[in-house]
């Protein structure tokens, strides 16, 4: 990516290679592939330096703003970010009073706390449902028993949501909430230790009863 720079301003950015036209000269596409880059910065086209973008899962981006370096040739883009709020926010009007819904109850809006605590649950319910069938049949039947490994599974996949939920609560900064997400790596790149976030445990002994 490029910047087109006129009296140390971004004046437009280019992604890829395109035909430009500078100080009223029409240039092809070819100068960004062939030049190089003091042959670019001579007409005003310098390297662009992209800002580091949100984290999605935990960030919001704001402003952007733009860093000009005639000498060096370069425009460093700047992004602000924001991190999202942990805890949940009761929403109030400009007064300061609670906002209430249609029910006459506080608006809440849920912090990250909250929504990755319902995503948890949600996964271990999705993991739990392909034996559900055994349970059901078995209180219907008790004769019909739950095999020794599949009630082992689910009590495992309870706890395990269980002890992520309870992880969750005890952050009390960003940077402990993020380490929940973060995998540990061996030298050969394989995992060392799963990210707390991703250690439900493993369905494969029991694929032959999933339904």
């Amino acid at each position: 990516m490029w910047a087109i720079v006129k009296a140390s301003q971004l004046v437009q950015l280019v992604s890829s290679p395109k035909s430009v036209v500078i100080n009223d000269i029409a240039h092809p596409k070819e100068i960004f592939i062939h030049w190089k880059k003091d042959e670019l910065k001579k007409i005003g086209i310098y390297e662009f330096i992209s800002g580091t973008q949100a984290d999605s899962r935990f960030e919001t981006g704001g402003a952007i703003s733009y860093s000009v370096d005639d000498k060096a040739g370069t425009v460093t883009e700047k992004i602000t970010i924001k991190n999202k709020k942990l805890t949940d926010t009761n929403e109030v009007d400009e007064k300061d009073d609670p906002i209430l819904d249609e029910n006459g109850d506080q608006v809440v809006t849920k912090g990250l706390k909250s929504i990755y605590k319902e995503q948890i649950k949600s996964q271990a319910k999705s993991l739990l449902s392909s034996t559900d069938w055994m349970v059901w049949r078995f209180v219907e039947d008790n004769t019909k028993k739950i095999p020794t490994g599949v009630s082992t599974y689910r009590v495992s996949v309870r706890t395990k949501a269980d002890e992520i939920c309870t992880a969750i609560d005890g952050c009390t900064s960003m940077t402990k909430f993020k380490a929940l997400f973060e995998s540990t790596y061996k030298e050969d790149g394989s995992i060392d230790v799963i990210a707390k976030m991703n250690d439900f445990p493993s369905n494969k002994d029991i694929k032959e009863y999933e339904r």
